[in-house]
């Protein structure tokens, strides 16, 4: 912190307005781990920061690192399913997603006693699109491959790994996209083996209630305070689904509006220069394998496929020829169905209005407006005559 007064005057108002104290973090790229401090006042005029806790990835190195968007309005704070049940939300604005790769390749060869292990318990494998809902086909892992890099969801005040995820056959040298909204975690990385994008989609839940569970006599015991500190309150529920995409993404965002009413659309930028937006529903990660049942079809939910198409329908660049971008920022606007869209991160750069649940709330161009104004017109004149013709009839009949 430095020593002018007037920083050190904004330093003591800010520790004074957060009695559980103030929490930094650094993220250390060459020891490889997130190391979590205290901020605290002695002296009037000294600063220092204790170590509260730290995650460490020995043998692997970070690759990337997200952060929840400050400035996202959330509308609701759980999502209705079909029977009317309600899956909360887990929004944590302290957590960091840590993208970790292994350094060391010759780690990842396995022994002959764990391969012949695996050989002997290995099961014959479903065909894609059967098995129950709660199963998940993850055709991106070889039989024999060990993973080699990680997705890890880490509490930056407490210094705790909340959640950690695997892949194998990643391609160290292509770039890893990540993107963190609301409670949904979005990930990019090539696989090595198969050639091709794969995108990983996490959502973080604090639990459910039961249709029934909320009524007007009943309620669920919640609290209203949340410890980074409570390894059991702290701890999300973690959903995954893995999906490919048919081009190279080099990077992600996502639509914001004013109010947060409108429906959220997945934006991402391809190799071939392509800026495309997806609905968000494309990537739930509840989307059933095999026959969808009624209660899931009234939220809209898909049978899962694990392509999502690349089509020209989805291009919000159309048919202009781009440098591929490397960053995506959205804005609002003070429409709630339209957001703002600028890709850049090459020598090409290209801004763009999109609407993610189109345009409820602008008049169509069909819309007769001269009509409109007529008949508006036409009211009023007929109004003011009739208050005239009664005021006069008024008049007549004050003076018999």
């Amino acid at each position: 912190v430095p020593a002018d007064a007037e920083t050190l005057e904004l330093a003591k108002k800010q520790l004074d307005k957060t009695p559980n104290g103030l929490y930094t973090h650094k993220i250390d790229k060459i020891s490889n781990q997130v190391e979590s401090y205290q901020v605290s006042l002695i002296e009037d005029s000294k600063f220092v920061a204790r170590p509260v806790g730290v995650a460490s990835f020995a043998g692997e190195k970070i690759v990337q690192v997200a952060y929840p968007m400050r400035h996202e309005k959330v509308q609701s704070m759980s999502t209705i399913l079909g029977d009317n049940s309600l899956l909360l939300k887990y929004i944590n604005p302290h957590m960091a997603v840590v993208v970790t790769m292994v350094m060391d390749e010759d780690g990842q060869s396995e022994t002959k006693l764990a391969t012949a292990l695996e050989k002997a318990n290995k099961k014959p494998r479903k065909p894609a699109g059967a098995g129950t809902p709660e199963d998940t086909p993850d055709t991106s892992k070889s039989a024999h491959a060990l993973p080699n890099m990680f997705v890890n969801l880490v509490d930056t005040v407490s210094g705790r790994v909340l959640h950690r995820t695997s892949h194998s056959n990643v391609d160290e040298t292509k770039d890893v996209s990540v993107i963190v909204t609301e409670n949904w975690v979005i990930y990019t990385f090539v696989n090595a083996k198969s050639r091709r994008t794969e995108i990983g989609v996490l959502t973080l839940h604090e639990g459910m209630i039961d249709s029934k569970g909320l009524t007007f006599f009943s309620r669920p015991e919640q609290t209203t305070t949340f410890s980074s500190f409570d390894a059991r309150e702290s701890k999300p529920v973690v959903l995954a689904k893995t999906y490919a995409f048919p081009k190279q993404v080099t990077a992600l965002g996502v639509t914001s509006t004013r109010q947060g009413i409108s429906s959220q659309n997945i934006l991402m930028a391809s190799a071939d220069g392509a800026l495309n937006t997806f609905h968000k529903i494309l990537f739930e990660t509840r989307r059933p394998v095999g026959e969808v049942k009624p209660d899931e079809k009234k939220e809209g939910l898909a049978p899962y496929r694990e392509l999502i198409p690349g089509s020209p329908l989805f291009s919000l660049t159309y048919n202009r020829t781009l440098e591929p971008f490397t960053h995506i920022v959205t804005a609002e606007t003070s429409l709630e169905s339209q957001s703002l869209v600028l890709g850049f991160g090459g020598p090409d750069l290209f801004f763009i209005r999109t609407s993610p649940t189109k345009g409820f709330d602008l008049l169509p161009e069909t819309f007769n407006k001269f009509l409109v104004g007529a008949a508006t017109v036409g009211i009023v004149i007929a109004l003011l005559t009739v208050q005239r013709m009664g005021n006069r009839k008024a008049l007549q009949q004050s003076w018999l």
